[in-house]
């Protein structure tokens, strides 16, 4: 009796090495797959359709709603190919849950991201990634890091386009004349707030902002938002 009892504990043994083995083997081809989801990601350089059988349509966005985005936010449209950030494993599981619905592999992968994020030909933020459909749109696969707040749209708000940017130095040039003292503009020590100083004061503070603007845009922006939106270079 002890030797057949030696023999089930054997087996049942014998039996959860084989069950861990089969274990193994799904999660190392799980791995394989995520792998190559990952490859397809990093690799893809240009748009290429899709046929979803069902789309989610709070996940469906057109690529004037895309557009508009990036140019409040300053952000780029690119092919996933041009991300030098990470992709993370939920972005992966996404996709293959898309692929697993869909029925076939999804291809043609856009990440919309800030310009910093991408690896663009002359050169922890908030991307996400895309696939294009058909008709057009755009099907949200996944978004991870920060989500894009409205402080970022005001900061974008200056070079979303050259009636922005002049807009944004007249007044930053008003509000800075408006607050300098009176005494330092006029040696009259009675006179009040309001005077021709002023506005002279308000004429050299535009000249010298629009010098200093003309200046930093050549060194540091060099395309509006309305330009550089799907663009691959930096300026």
């Amino acid at each position: 009796m002890r030797h057949t009892r030696e023999e089930e504990l054997a087996e049942l043994l014998r039996g959860q090495a084989s069950l861990m083995q089969d274990v193994y083997a799904i999660l190392e081809q799980a791995d394989k797959q995520d792998e190559l989801v990952r490859a397809a990601i990093r690799s893809t350089l240009k748009r290429r359709t899709n046929h979803l059988p069902v789309p989610d349509p709070s996940r469906i966005f057109s690529l004037e709603d895309i557009r508009g985005t990036c140019i409040r936010y300053r952000l780029r449209f690119l092919p996933s190919g041009r991300f030098r950030g990470t992709i993370p494993h939920e972005a992966v599981h996404a996709v293959r849950r898309l692929e697993a619905k869909a029925g076939h592999p999804v291809h043609g992968f856009m990440i919309m991201a800030p310009a910093k994020r991408f690896q663009l030909c002359d050169c922890d933020a908030d991307p996400m990634l895309f696939v294009p459909l058909a008709d057009g749109n755009f099907h949200l696969v996944h978004q991870w890091g920060r989500e894009i707040g409205p402080w970022r749209a005001a900061m974008g708000w200056p070079v979303r386009t050259w009636r922005h940017l002049v807009i944004t130095v007249v007044l930053a040039a008003a509000i800075f004349s408006a607050l300098l003292p009176a005494a330092w503009l006029t040696n009259d020590v009675h006179a009040g707030w309001w005077g021709g100083f002023r506005f002279g004061a308000f004429f050299c503070t535009t000249m010298v902002a629009c010098a200093a603007t003309a200046f930093g845009w050549m060194a540091f922006f060099g395309q509006f938002s309305t330009e550089a939106w799907d663009s691959e270079t930096f300026n």
